[in-house]
Order: structure tokens, then sequence, then C-alpha cells
């Protein structure tokens, strides 16, 4: 048998056996999932900083700081929240002025052992500088509204990025 035979057969033997013995191609290695934060600490740490990234582009926006977009730190019923907010302020040509402080950050529970982490904080927040003001320039802003502010703030993470699903007041004395 010539060599280019010899090669023909074995071409052939291979393709055989490949087909007898289900050749498939191997399968990729499966990557191990690592939770996105080492610890309900770190978790909640960054979950503060979102928060202050968020109340620092609120605040900007209340101001008429160009390109300010606070609603990039939002998702779910937090970001709706925000744009009916917005089209209620415009519609009643009413605008916030003044800045919000965040005073203090206390985690209250995380879920970080999924793909999608989820936290849970209470924020506190001095808005005494804050005013909503109408289409003449007078302060509007409710009576009953204390200098401070307490909210539950719930975080999600997706991917890379941890966005603020939902805010809402909590009566009690955290603050």
């Amino acid at each position: 048998m010539t060599t280019r035979g010899r090669r023909t057969v074995v071409v052939i033997v291979a393709i055989a056996l490949g087909q007898l013995l289900g050749c498939a191609p191997a399968a990729a290695p499966v990557p191990t999932p690592t939770p996105a934060f080492a610890s309900e600490e770190e978790a909640f740490a960054a979950a503060e900083e979102v928060y202050r990234a968020y109340n620092d582009a609120v605040n900007a926006r209340s101001n008429g700081t160009e390109g300010a977009d606070p609603q990039r730190y939002l998702t779910g019923l937090a970001l709706e929240g925000d744009i009916d907010t917005q089209n209620l302020l415009s519609s009643s040509e009413l605008h916030v002025s003044g800045v919000a402080v965040v005073e203090a950050f206390f985690g209250e529970s995380a879920d970080i052992d999924g793909d999608f982490p989820t936290m849970t904080g209470i924020v506190c927040m001095d808005v005494s500088n804050v005013s909503l003001i109408n289409k003449s320039g007078a302060d509007v802003t409710p009576l009953e509204r204390g200098q401070k502010v307490e909210q539950r703030v719930v975080f999600v993470g997706a991917g890379d990025a941890l966005r603020i699903s939902n805010e809402s007041m909590v009566d009690g004395s955290t603050c």
C-alpha cells in the first residue's frame, strides 16, 4: 500500500471511530460562580457608595447641573417613581432646590450568595436645606416635612452594577 493509501485509510478509520464512539468536542469547563461580594460588610459598603453617588446626582439635578442623571443609579420601582416625580414636578410647575445630605447608612439585610445580590439599608438624610419652589419662586415646602428623613432602600445587583430598586419612607428612630 502506498503512503497516500495509508493516509486515506487512517483518515477513514479515524472518522469511523469518531462516529462509533460519539466523539464530541471536549466540554468547556463550567466556571464556578463567585459571589459579587466577599462579605455583607463589603456589600453594604458598596450599597452606601451607590446611594451617596445617587444623592450627589439628585442634588446636581435639583440645582440645574447640566448632564446630572440620577436615574442611572435606579431600576424598577425606584426608576418609575423618579420618572413620575419629575413629570409631576414639571406639570405642577415646581422644582426642587437645595442640597440633601446623607448623614448615615445602616445595612439591614443582604443576600449576596446568588447571581443577583440584594441588600436593604436604612439611609438617614438631612433635608433641612431642600425646598420645593413654585413658578413664582415661592417656597411651598410642606410644613409637616421634617428636617430629617429616614428611608429604607433596596439595592439589586445585575452584572457588575448595583442599582437602587426601591425606596420608601420609614417611621422609626434609627437615625
